[in-house]
């Protein structure tokens, strides 16, 4: 096994979750940093508040490229995307972040990167035990971090979600999941 298995042994799901935020806060301050990555931080770091998962995951979707430029317009966004939720200065703000980066092509490495929250998410939301989704979470991680290695982007510290560690053979589920967090002290674009 990878050393990303070891060093993620006694970290919940949402201290993963962190660290892979953390992660892509690197990658987009590192390769684009005269983006304004505020709206996408922004909304990063409210999944790790919510008390229900799914809610968290719906908050960080709409910074996802391919779904926000999935449509050509914003009411056409607004209306089969979003269900007419997202304000029109949100849409704006969004993609702004994306200006001459991406048309949301997924392909585009940064449209990976930013999707990775969102399978992480949609795996997670579907599985009722830490031990089966724990291959799949471990894989997203070790990929973000091959990713931000290919250029040399120094890897956050593993010790900054130490907190969010549990112990494997006590620990029942909701612990190894974790619990609500506001972990937005971790971004390195919030502060």
């Amino acid at each position: 096994m990878d050393d990303t298995h070891y060093e993620f042994e006694n970290i919940t799901l949402i201290g993963r979750l962190c660290y892979l935020f953390m992660c892509i806060e690197k990658y987009l301050v590192s390769l684009y940093p005269h983006q304004n990555w505020l709206p996408i931080a922004k909304r990063m770091w409210q999944w790790t508040k919510q008390e229900y998962w799914e809610i968290g995951l719906d908050i960080y979707d709409e910074v996802v490229p391919e779904y926000i430029f999935e449509f050509d317009t914003y009411e056409e966004t607004n209306i089969r995307t979003y269900d007419g939720n997202l304000k029109k200065e949100d849409y704006d703000e969004i993609t702004a972040c994306f200006k001459d980066i991406t048309s949301g092509n997924p392909k585009d490495e940064i449209c990976q990167v930013l999707m990775m929250p969102s399978k992480f998410g949609n795996e997670c939301e579907c599985c009722n035990s830490f031990f089966d989704i724990e291959p799949y979470t471990l894989n997203i991680l070790n990929h973000i971090r091959k990713i931000l290695c290919s250029y040399n982007i120094s890897l956050p510290d593993i010790t900054l979600i130490n907190t969010f560690s549990f112990n494997r053979n006590k620990s029942n589920e909701r612990e190894r999941w974790g619990k609500p967090v506001d972990a937005e002290y971790l971004s390195i674009i919030l502060n």
